[in-house]
């Protein structure tokens, strides 16, 4: 039994994330899960809630496309500021605009109101992130993290996602069902509650945000903050102990107010020659791959199978999808043991492809329980490239570029799958519901053999001081381990390494006296 639980600490990398995570880390990781929870819930009744008000096919998928690029757009703007104005202070501004949606949504049907919100505030249709949050935490777990554990990190922060996202939906399942059956609403005045939610959500975030450290920002180092947080330590007791000072504070000194003020002269957002053509090729993958994502998101999914399945209510819709993003919730468990095994492109494309396979025939299905099977199998299987895959953007891009290349490869991804909306509001109009499966899986195997033949060998930047020949195939999973290399104590230091400071590797190497080996999972 204790050689099982140990092969399952290590294939599941939660023996990555108990030994690597910090405070900020868990926070990052509980505020996803909150995000996406709220996102879950919305994605679910969003589609029928939009129908209630009156507006055609062809109108809800140019609601959700305009939605789309208005959250891109800002979103884009926050992103690339986020290393200036501080990472935090985006988080939060991000939350207040959940806030701000979250409300109006649950207190009219107006389609200029709605309209509105959705442009200016986070709304999202689906699975796919809005916001600026993605792409800040994405980069801010990359500046907390050494690279051989970044992909068992990620692996985490897809899980977040995943399970929040299937919590959300059962929730927002079992609240509608609670409002009809016990509190005697109509089924359609029981979806406001649901928005209203979202908004809650939204505050919480905001408080999840104030506990996160400075070692979150992008000019974080130790030796140059430590004095402030000694001098804060008195005041701030409650919150820190002899275990984790110098790490959790959230200080407002004016010391670091000035430092913060200092960062836009010291944080480029400028891409080498080398950068940039590689997020070229990376960013038409991506919006390839986005934009068959977006023709069908998880709210027009739920639309389809309650359709195909009049007889249930929408809440055992919420319950069946539930099901279905715990099973992607699995799979991302393992995407990093897999990852081990095949390096992270290949991973990449080998798990994405069958579920590309498996969507194609989700119209085909005669049956409710057929069609959640397939819906089943392709949520574990695509779900198995989303830590590889950020594990990989973060690999090959140096630290500096990295908020502004996932900020980028976010707005691609939201302008590309804005388009997905409405291509199947015309589709669907047309009752050519066929077409949009097809269409979408074909998209998704043409992302994902360009994505093979792009980028199997490419030279990462992370590599210097390296032994050996690295490609993005091989970093962040394991082959650290390989007896042909040195050992990781060898390596030469990165450049984002001296951020964790000689005292806090000293710590690391002392919390079990076996050194950085087995802590790469």
């Amino acid at each position: 039994m204790a050689r099982i639980l140990e092969w399952l600490l290590h294939e599941t990398s939660l023996y990555t994330l108990l030994t690597h995570a910090t405070r900020d880390t868990y926070l990052i990781l509980v505020s996803r899960f909150l995000r996406m929870f709220a996102y879950g819930g919305v994605a679910l009744v969003l589609a029928i809630f939009l129908r209630i008000a009156g507006l055609s096919w062809t109108q809800v998928g140019s609601f959700m496309s305009i939605a789309l690029l208005g959250d891109a757009a800002i979103s884009y703007f926050f992103t690339l500021k986020a290393d200036v104005i501080g990472r935090r202070r985006v988080l939060m501004i991000g939350s207040s605009l959940m806030i701000f949606s979250g409300t109006v949504f649950a207190f009219t049907k107006n389609y200029w109101l709605l309209l509105f919100a959705a442009v200016i505030g986070v709304i999202t249709p689906g699975a796919h992130e809005v916001g600026p949050f993605r792409a800040v935490q994405e980069s801010t777990l990359a500046h907390l993290t050494k690279p051989e554990a970044r992909t068992g990190i990620y692996a985490w922060f897809a899980v977040s996602s995943t399970l929040g996202m299937a919590t959300g939906l059962f929730v927002a399942g079992w609240l509608t069902y609670f409002q009809r059956e016990w509190l005697g609403y109509e089924w359609t005045d029981t979806y406001p509650a649901i928005f209203g939610m979202y908004a809650v959500i939204g505050l919480i975030k905001t408080g999840l945000t104030l506990l996160l450290s400075d070692r979150c920002e992008a000019d974080y180092r130790p030796g140059r903050v430590r004095a402030n947080l000694e001098e804060q330590e008195n005041s701030s007791r409650p919150l820190l102990n002899a275990s984790n000072r110098g790490r959790l504070s959230y200080t407002k000194s004016s010391e670091v107010r000035e430092r913060v003020r200092r960062i836009g002269s010291s944080v480029t957002t400028k891409l080498s020659p080398e950068s940039k053509r590689t997020l070229l090729r990376l960013g038409a993958l991506f919006a390839i791959n986005s934009f068959a994502s977006g023709m069908l998101p998880v709210t027009l999914m739920s639309f389809y199978v309650n359709w195909r399945t009049r007889r249930y209510f929408i809440s055992h819709v919420g319950y069946a999808m539930s099901v279905v993003w715990l099973a992607a919730s699995v799979g991302v468990l393992f995407s990093a043991a897999v990852a081990k095994r095949l390096g992270l492109v290949k991973t990449m494309v080998l798990m994405h492809l069958p579920n590309a396979i498996f969507l194609a025939f989700i119209p085909l299905a005669p049956t409710f329980w057929i069609m959640i099977s397939l819906l089943f199998a392709s949520a574990a299987c695509g779900s198995m490239d989303q830590a590889p895959r950020m594990a990989f953007v973060a690999a090959v891009f140096p630290p500096e570029e990295r908020t502004a290349v996932m900020g980028t490869i976010n707005l691609i991804r939201t302008v590309a799958s804005a388009g997905g909306p409405l291509l199947s509001g015309f589709l669907w109009e047309k009752k050519m519901w066929w077409v949009t499966f097809v269409l979408s899986a074909s998209l998704k195997v043409l992302y994902d053999v360009g994505l093979l033949v792009m980028f199997v060998n490419t030279k990462l930047p992370e590599q210097e001081g390296r032994p050996g020949e690295f490609t993005v195939a091989d970093v962040d999973v394991g082959i650290l381990l390989s007896e042909n290399l040195a050992h990781p104590e060898e390596f030469g230091p990165l450049d984002d390494e001296d951020e964790y400071g000689e005292e806090e590797e000293a710590n690391a190497r002392n919390r079990d006296g076996k050194g950085m080996y087995e802590d790469v999972a």
